[in-house]
């Protein structure tokens, strides 16, 4: 136990923080325990092998797990895909590849004193053993001890909408995006709820067909979409102290972003390189932020902010811009009131945003597409869920994911940084807001290594 460290969650995160620690492994640790419930690991659901081939949302040449080889993601690619460029966007299952090419090569390099167990199992429990180990119980299999823990969760599944229970099992509605009809037509009507980048995988996928291509009906609060990506020059806007120290309000934040677009735009360059500006610097400027401003931020502006930072790839939003010109997409704002079942079919009632006015519709399909669901109480995973009820984490005031220290650490319902359980993951917006990105998550990874190496050297010196 002593020289053991475990990872729960084998996607990006895990796989990352894995192989970091086996190339600069902490003094006082010669075992990696990966732990992931599927058998197909490094892939999670965000890269999992599907029929339909999803695309990634960012370019190949932005997507290396190493920071010290920035291109490494593409010259995995073109081993397989020879023309493949730098702004190419490429089929996810591919980057589940390059993940478990990655790890393994780390796995490799190892040098003999530091070794990487694999573990198939789910997860259920963690806690203290009487020699002051954390103990993962799993179901259906013996738990393992461990001198520190890093929750690598990834993305929680959506959230289960108010007007949903009563329907969970019914065969006309689906809460798993991915898990999609495969009897509908093209007289079928299909309610997407949800106007992101899941919506616009749904559609893509329920519409590669074009002869059978249902109709889509999407509904979100504000109907917006997400906006398209281009070629830009990632660092093209340079410095950032005098932007960061001016924002202390939305307000401020809203106004100087405008402000530095139209600069930007004036110059010839492309709003696109404001956005990529201001992630950069997202971690300070929201620390910054009072819990009022914050949530003001999360009620006004988030939803404009997403559909400028998560973008769609140009063949993407050419498809979807297609399907509404034939009238095969309809995108509405509101909110549903309730949905019944009609048969086989489902009745939804719903309010146009701003008019308030009923209108009901008879669809085929509902489709669960609102993105993850990250408030800590209403998760449905196991572990979490013990975790939460025994007080070793907490949610963050605002609800957006877990309260961490400035190292990743977990901290507890009394306010106290864990020395032993540690988070990587999207959870972490709770503390950068910008926290789902590879380089994001890459980052925090290498820095969440280096300081375990330097609490090992404090433990075995």
């Amino acid at each position: 136990m002593d020289s053991r460290i475990a990872i729960v969650g084998a996607g990006f995160s895990g796989a990352v923080v894995a192989a970091n620690l086996l190339r600069r492994p902490p003094a006082d640790v010669s075992e990696i325990v990966l732990i992931e419930r599927s058998a197909d690991m490094c892939r999670g659901a965000a890269y999992a092998v599907h029929a339909f081939p999803y695309l990634l949302n960012v370019p190949a040449g932005r997507l290396s797990a190493d920071s010290s080889e920035p291109l490494q993601f593409l010259e995995f690619a073109r081993r397989t895909l020879p023309a493949a460029g730098p702004e190419d966007f490429l089929p996810r299952r591919l980057y589940g590849d390059y993940l478990q090419d990655f790890l393994a090569a780390a796995e490799r390099a190892a040098g003999s004193g530091i070794r990487l167990t694999r573990v198939c199992g789910e997860a259920t429990t963690l806690s203290r053993g009487p020699d002051g180990a954390l103990v993962v119980g799993f179901a259906g299999r013996e738990p393992i001890a461990a001198r520190r823990v890093i929750l690598a969760l990834g993305n929680p599944p959506p959230g289960i909408l108010p007007w949903a229970e009563a329907i969970r099992q019914h065969p006309a509605y689906r809460d798993d995006p991915f898990d999609l009809p495969t009897d509908l037509r093209s007289d079928s009507v299909v309610l997407v709820v949800g106007n992101g980048l899941t919506m616009v995988d749904v559609a893509y996928c329920l519409t590669r067909d074009g002869a059978r291509a249902p109709r889509l009906v999407t509904i979100s609060r504000r109907g917006l979409i997400p906006l398209t990506q281009s070629e830009f020059h990632v660092a093209a806007v340079q410095g950032g102290g005098e932007f960061v120290e001016q924002v202390r309000t939305v307000r401020e934040l809203v106004s100087a972003t405008r402000t530095l677009a139209r600069e930007v735009q004036q110059h010839g360059g492309d709003w696109r390189e404001v956005v990529t500006f201001i992630r950069n610097h997202a971690p300070v400027i929201w620390q910054r932020l009072s819990d009022t401003e914050k949530r003001r931020f999360v009620r006004h502006v988030q939803c404009y902010w997403d559909v400028h930072r998560h973008r769609l790839p140009a063949r993407l939003a050419a498809h979807v811009d297609a399907l509404r010109l034939t009238g095969r997409l309809d995108i509405r704002a509101g909110r549903i009131d309730r949905v019944v079942p009609e048969g086989r079919r489902l009745l939804v009632t719903w309010r146009n945003r701003g008019v308030g006015r009923e209108e009901s519709l008879l669809v085929d399909a509902v489709i669960n597409a609102t993105g993850p669901d990250f408030a800590l109480r209403r998760s449905r995973n196991p572990l979490l869920k013990s975790l939460r009820s025994a007080g070793m984490i907490c949610e963050d005031a605002l609800e957006l994911g877990l309260a961490t220290s400035p190292q990743q650490a977990c901290v507890g319902r009394d306010g106290t940084a864990s020395d032993s359980l540690f988070y990587l993951g999207p959870m972490l917006r709770a503390s950068h807001w910008e926290a789902t990105a590879a380089t994001e998550l890459r980052n925090h990874a290498e820095q969440l290594v280096r300081h375990l190496g330097k609490l090992g050297a404090r433990s075995s010196g």
